[in-house]
């Protein structure tokens, strides 16, 4: 096995200036083929704070100091330049980072990661295990909680950037043909456009909120509540540019939205909630709270019992691990507890459509074999339903 040690990937250099930029961006229009990742800092502000962009093809890595750029528009169109492939490992905050920084939203990429749960190596592997996994060379993490808004940036820590790139072109080349010979190459790519769709979805406030631990426990209208409260904060943290846990925390919208009687008073009693945040926005949350429960509930506060189908969950949860060992593939990546329960869901309003995700790769895989469980030990299909 490989060791890195201190040793930097041959050929990278660092970009920092708007001709130099424009320079490189041209060379990588012709590559067809660039790997790309980004450090950021995020401690502070809701928008992550882009510090480096580094970008690799097969001439060697070259590393952008945003900091010192000021003309991003050469690399806005490498970015939206659909005969491009971007490789990106667990892509999401890496897009976020770079739609922040050039304001374009990145198209044709190809996630090393979801590749890799798909070739069978396992759900969300980190960069640097598939490194040691398929190309038998370990990195070094000294630089992982480094300042990298902090100037200037130490040889150390450009090399250990560099690092994070250097080895995405080949690890692509080996997952692709092992995507191939399993034939899930499709099933990659359609899976990869659900998700970006997905995440579309998802970050509206309307149902981002849905995904805070607990909220399955709400009546309808402490729904209503938690998704006002949720909308507000989104609001906020937006305007402010500061992290939503500075505004109040999910499990403090929790007891907000939970609580029977909520008046100036019992403000006192919610564990969580600051002096300083009941004095600056206390007469705003009774507001949206009384607001949200005179208010028309939305389809996504409906709530459905899933207490009578534990059994049924159960099952399911089976039928997932089974499909899984069968398939060589994570369970995590067929179905976890959420889109069992979205799955259930849709049985019992009787949708003629099930939730997109359970539809194309995923039905042959999976979804026929769940409908096929919802059936009871008689034989018939449970009397819930």
């Amino acid at each position: 096995m490989t060791t890195t040690g201190s040793r930097s990937p041959d050929n990278w250099a660092l970009v920092t200036s708007d001709v130099e930029l424009a320079a490189t961006c041209e060379r990588w229009l012709a590559a067809g083929i660039i790997a790309v990742d980004t450090e950021f800092v995020r401690e502070r502000t809701y928008y992550p704070c882009p510090a480096l962009i580094q970008v690799a093809d097969n001439h060697g890595v070259v590393l952008i100091d945003p900091v010192e750029i000021s003309d991003f528009s050469p690399l806005k169109g490498v970015l939206l330049n659909p005969s491009i492939v971007k490789l990106i490992h667990a892509c999401d905050e890496d897009l976020e980072v770079l739609e922040v920084l050039t304001g374009v939203t990145v198209c044709n990429v190809f996630d090393t990661q979801l590749a890799s749960a798909f070739a069978g190596y396992g759900f969300s592997v980190g960069y640097r295990n598939l490194v040691e996994v398929l190309l038998e060379v370990a990195l070094d993490k000294d630089e992982t909680r480094s300042d990298w808004l902090k100037r200037p940036l130490s040889s150390s820590q450009l090399r250990y950037a560099a690092l994070d790139v250097a080895y995405l072109l080949p690890i692509h080349e080996r997952l692709s043909r092992e995507l191939a010979v399993l034939g899930r190459l499709a099933w990659f790519k359609e899976e990869f456009e659900h998700r970006r769709r997905a995440r579309a979805v998802d970050k509206l406030p309307e149902v981002a909120y849905l995904r805070i631990r607990g909220v399955g426990a709400l009546r309808s209208t402490q729904r209503m509540v938690l998704r006002a409260l949720y909308q507000w904060r989104e609001t906020e943290a937006m305007v402010r540019d500061i992290p939503r846990r500075h505004l109040l925390r999910d499990e403090v919208l929790l007891r907000l939205a939970s609580d029977p009687i909520i008046d100036p008073p019992s403000l006192d009693g919610i564990e969580g909630l600051s002096e300083r945040t009941k004095t600056r926005y206390g007469q705003a949350l009774l507001a949206y709270i009384e607001s949200a429960r005179t208010g028309t509930s939305p389809g996504t506060d409906a709530v459905v019992n899933l207490k009578p189908y534990v059994g049924l969950m159960k099952r399911w949860k089976e039928i997932v691990r089974t499909e899984a060992d069968a398939h060589n593939l994570p369970p995590e990546l067929l179905a976890n507890r959420r889109t069992l329960e979205e799955l259930l869901v849709s049985v019992l309003k009787q949708k003629d459509d099930i939730p997109t995700r359970f539809q194309g790769w995923r039905y042959e895989v999976i979804t026929d074999a769940l409908l096929n469980g919802i059936q009871d030990s008689n034989g018939c299909v449970a009397s819930h339903l």
